[in-house]
């Protein structure tokens, strides 16, 4: 339980917040204000999302962290647009929609941070211009509004 209440002490309140408006706010407007029982169940999810890679780290001692990488994001991409598009269930969809919306943040923090992603990139081979880093990321934002609109329509 202490490792539970240290995650949630520890993560960014500002994105704790993102991440609960955008699940309360694509909600609303998903179920314009009458939602169906199915919308706690994406709330969960969304909840759920916003701690996930931290939980994960945590408790499995992933240092450095897997989820932190370029490949992960790129997989993750993948696996969330699937999910956004074909699964059912409004719990995954919640998870991937948050889950997401954090990666960008903690990438967009770092950008901020020292100007690049290259920590993100460490997995690969040849080094990644910070100009592609920016593109990348760009893509990764613009995947991010398409899955939302998807959701939402």
């Amino acid at each position: 339980m202490e490792k539970i209440i240290g995650i949630i002490q520890n993560k960014p309140p500002l994105y704790a917040l993102a991440g609960l408006i955008y699940i309360l706010v694509s909600g609303l407007i998903k179920w314009q204000f009458n939602p169906p029982p199915d919308a706690l169940l994406f709330v969960m999810g969304g909840v759920l999302g916003v701690y996930f890679l931290d939980v994960a780290e945590v408790f499995f001692r992933l240092s450095p962290s897997p989820f932190r990488t370029i490949i992960f994001v790129a997989s993750f991409a993948i696996v969330s647009f699937f999910v956004v598009t074909s699964s059912v269930s409004v719990l995954a969809r919640g998870l991937v929609l948050t889950l997401h919306l954090m990666i960008m943040l903690l990438q967009i923090s770092e950008w901020r941070a020292v100007g690049n992603l290259n920590s993100w990139y460490r997995d690969i081979a040849a080094p990644v211009s910070p100009g592609i880093q920016k593109n990348i990321l760009i893509f990764f934002g613009i995947l991010f509004t398409v899955e939302t609109y998807l959701f939402l329509r």
